[in-house]
């Protein structure tokens, strides 16, 4: 079944990307946040990955043709040296990480899953370099943030039949993991999305977006975009974007997600400074800001406030999944923990990684016991990118990865100076950002975006009669 499922979307696309090549990268950035369409047989699969790869086949098979001439990457160079750099430190890598039992799939092995991490991470910069060559101009750029937005309202209206089906018949059509189970999973588990909460089950909303704290981080983002849009566009579809926004706002407090709540109101205090420091024209007046702010907060604390009369206790359980979890667990993970441990025992590894892949095989060791129970002899990563970039390409790899993103995002907020609809994608490329250091997500949406950055950047620079690539 997954053979036949896989080869359908790999032909499929690969029609698409003959034939149409943006229509297929629009159709990659539509899957993007739809984690939960996976296959795991020792290596994971997602839908998304599914339809890049034809897209990247063709692309590099049209390069090879007489007289095709792709445009000039923008930032390139730095892109460059960031590729370079992990790909080459890893391959030292191999031949001394410790040769250890991973796992039950001969993928998992310490040299096997090393070298498919060198070439997953070349296939993870994909959208950097296809997005300026296959998008045209801003209109493909409103296009393709159109796209990513319908693509996480179809997400939230499955999420909320979920939601529907299991409260009102008490089945849940999608646990975490069903569909990499149909389609024959080796590795793949159930997991429903629920907690116990005063003798109440609590349902999370997951829909196809991998797990609830996964879906959550997407509409969050989501969130910024329209935030974002609002801010720094003078014309705007207000009831649109304000209908827009609240469905997406209910779906997010659906999931019952700590990380998507901190992510939100951290990224929303974030949002102004952000437009100071890179002098993006503020479009709404101080008091239209605070009406906007009023519109969401006083029907919110209505609802909080008829529901506390009638004995449901929103705010203890809206405690219960923020404040007293970050209380118990603290605000570090497990993994993190271990990983962070083993840096500081070995400083030279902050410095230059251990290769792409390889942290696991250096932290386990540094597991708490109770951790160690569950995560020993497996396979882990950093729950926080910043921490997973450190550990795997160092401080080097890191340095280089910011310079590369914030050079596009500088130069971006000079190209978009004379089109105000494009400026707010200086302000959601940062939030993006933030939000990608410190969750282990949005990999797709980063490098995306920057692909976008570039060309906008690029078009500036061809318009100006200068050459789009900037030396380092």
């Amino acid at each position: 079944m997954a053979i036949a499922v896989i080869l359908v979307i790999l032909a499929g696309m690969t029609w698409l990307s003959a034939l149409h090549p943006r229509a297929a990268l629009l159709v990659v950035i539509f899957l993007t946040p739809w984690g939960g369409l996976e296959f795991d047989a020792g290596l994971r699969l997602t839908a998304y990955q599914l339809a890049l790869l034809p897209l990247c086949l063709v692309t590099l098979v049209r390069a090879t043709q007489p007289g095709w001439a792709p445009p000039r990457l923008f930032g390139g160079g730095l892109l460059l040296a960031l590729a370079l750099y992990a790909i080459v430190w890893s391959l030292l890598q191999i031949g001394v990480i410790p040769n250890v039992k991973v796992g039950s799939s001969v993928l998992r092995g310490p040299t096997p899953r090393a070298l498919l991490q060198i070439v997953l991470f070349i296939f993870s910069l994909a959208p950097a370099i296809l997005a300026p060559m296959l998008l045209r101009d801003s209109a493909d750029v409103r296009q393709a943030l159109r796209i990513y937005l319908t693509s996480l309202l179809v997400l939230a209206v499955i999420g909320w039949m979920q939601i529907l089906s299991w409260y009102g018949l008490g089945y849940n059509p999608i646990p975490v993991g069903a569909v990499s189970i149909a389609l024959g999973g080796t590795d793949a588990y159930i997991r429903q999305g629920q907690f116990v909460f005063d003798s109440l089950n609590i349902y999370r909303m997951n829909s196809f977006g991998g797990e609830p704290r996964n879906l959550a981080t997407s509409l969050v983002l989501g969130l910024f975009f329209v935030q974002a849009i609002g801010l720094a566009t003078p014309v705007i579809a207000a009831r649109r974007l304000a209908a827009i926004w609240g469905f997406l706002f209910l779906s997010t407090a659906a999931t019952y997600s700590t990380s998507g709540a901190v992510l939100w109101g951290v990224g929303t205090a974030a949002l102004l400074p952000i437009m100071l420091v890179f002098r993006i024209p503020l479009q709404r007046s101080p008091s239209s800001i605070l009406i906007g702010l009023a519109v969401i907060i006083v029907p919110l604390a209505l609802g909080i406030g008829i529901a506390e009369a009638r004995g449901i206790p929103v705010l203890d359980l809206v405690a219960e999944r923020t404040l007293d979890r970050l209380d118990s667990v603290g605000a570090v993970e497990d993994f993190d923990l271990a990983i962070t441990d083993y840096l500081l025992a070995r400083p030279t590894s902050i410095i230059v990684g251990t290769g792409l892949g390889n942290a696991h095989l250096y932290a386990t060791p540094y597991l708490d016991p109770l951790f160690a129970l569950y995560a020993e002899g497996q396979i882990f990563t950093g729950k926080t990118s910043v921490v997973r970039i450190i550990s795997e390409i160092g401080v080097i790899g890191m340095a280089l990865f910011l310079a590369w993103y914030l050079w596009l995002a500088i130069n971006t907020r000079g190209a978009t100076a004379g089109e105000p609809q494009m400026a707010a994608t200086v302000p959601i490329a940062m939030v993006t950002l933030a939000s990608f250091l410190v969750t282990n997500q949005l990999a797709g949406e980063i490098w995306t975006l920057g692909g976008v950055m570039a060309l906008l950047c690029g078009a500036k620079a061809a318009a100006r009669g200068r050459p789009a690539v900037m030396a380092a």
